[in-house]
């Protein structure tokens, strides 16, 4: 299934000549030529990304960043700007914007902006190996329930392509996921990232703030590394999941959302719960429904695949792989998994000019290679 972009562009050279690269990229593009336009459009169809030039007619860039927002709280928008408007787009960045480029630009850039914002869609996963399909087959089973699913999986294994895959194929498909890192967002800021915060209710909380919880309602949230989440929100976490309903930091109204929880860790939680440092109770309602991820280094044969779609991302022919580098990429021990075999492979087109892509050019780390291989 290809991912579809709204492209936004008033002037007719650029738009067309935006719609035929983007399609040969492998992008289904819906283009308007107006803010109004755009605006109408978002409101009647489903989009993985969204590609607006600040300066329209009718309604300007941000006006389509807030229309996509409302539309999809997750959708990457990339503004692409002039010179003069640089401090329109850094205002939209403030406001949710993913990225800006600024013209004039290179068409090979921007599509790689555009394919970082928005991975390829859960239901384009590649993989053959018994252990992957047997994963991404019983996720989708549990997609089918209410039960709520934990992914567990080493770090780079995919676990938010798969969480995706899980909403993409539930009876919310048509409502808003909603990824959080739970690693990643400092713990005294977190709580108002999920439940959201009244005015005042700290240090620059100039007005109310929607939650990530709020956010999805309709939808599906998904906590990333879920089993790094601080004590003190564990307990409020057991109430969502149990009532679906909370308050926001500073506020006493109950709000209640319908919202499916899909978690993700690289931990063991279950050994995590049993040590006292997770939540038991916690534990067993994230663990409804349980899906391993094999690493890939258990994944036989489906390095050969990926690395043939990592090539054709990168714009690089598969068949410039020679047979030594091949041979080297299926030997290591990869623990980075899929995310260090698309960097190595991305970092080797780019290196290889065009030419045939050798075994230096991998630059694999030596301490990852598997000493029983020549």
């Amino acid at each position: 299934m290809k991912r579809v972009v709204l492209l936004v562009e008033d002037r007719r050279g650029m738009r067309s000549m935006l719609v035929t690269a983007l399609s040969e990229a492998g992008w289904e593009v819906v283009a308007a030529a107006d803010g109004p336009s755009a605006v109408k459009l978002l409101g009647e169809g489903r989009y993985d990304a969204v590609l607006t030039d600040v300066c329209l007619p009718g309604c300007d860039g941000l006006a389509v960043l807030s229309a996509a927002k409302a539309s999809s709280p997750s959708m990457p928008v990339i503004l692409m700007t002039a010179f003069g408007t640089i401090d329109l787009a850094v205002r939209a960045m403030k406001a949710g914007a993913r990225d800006f480029v600024t013209k004039p630009f290179q068409i090979d850039s921007l599509i790689a902006l555009l394919e970082e914002a928005s991975p390829c869609r859960p239901s384009e996963m590649i993989g053959e190996s018994p252990p992957f399909r047997a994963a991404v087959e019983r996720a989708l089973k549990g997609a089918a329930s209410r039960l709520t699913v934990l992914i567990l999986g080493e770090s780079g294994t995919g676990k938010e392509l798969l969480a995706r895959a899980v909403h993409d194929a539930s009876d919310r498909r048509d409502g808003p996921f909603i990824p959080v890192n739970c690693a990643a967002i400092p713990s005294e800021l977190m709580e108002s990232e999920l439940f959201g915060a009244e005015k005042g209710a700290y240090t620059g909380a100039d007005c109310r703030r929607s939650g990530r919880f709020e956010l999805a309602d309709g939808g599906t949230v998904f906590l990333d590394e879920v089993g790094d989440l601080a004590p003190a929100l564990q307990g409020k976490l057991l109430r969502v999941l149990q009532e679906r309903e909370f308050t926001r930091v500073g506020g006493s109204e109950t709000i209640r959302v319908d919202v499916r929880i899909v978690a993700a860790s690289n931990r063991d939680l279950g050994s995590e719960a049993s040590a006292g440092r997770f939540r038991q109770d916690l534990y067993y309602r994230l663990c409804e429904f349980p899906v391993i991820l094999p690493p890939l280094r258990e994944r036989h044969g489906d390095v050969a695949l990926l690395s043939r779609h990592f090539l054709k991302e990168a714009g690089c022919n598969p068949s410039l792989l020679d047979e030594a580098a091949s041979a080297a990429l299926e030997s290591y021990h990869w623990p980075g998994n899929v995310r260090e075999l698309r960097s190595i492979l991305l970092r080797a087109a780019t290196l290889s000019a065009g030419r045939a892509i050798t075994p230096d050019l991998l630059e694999i780390p030596p301490a990852g290679r598997d000493s029983s291989m020549p």
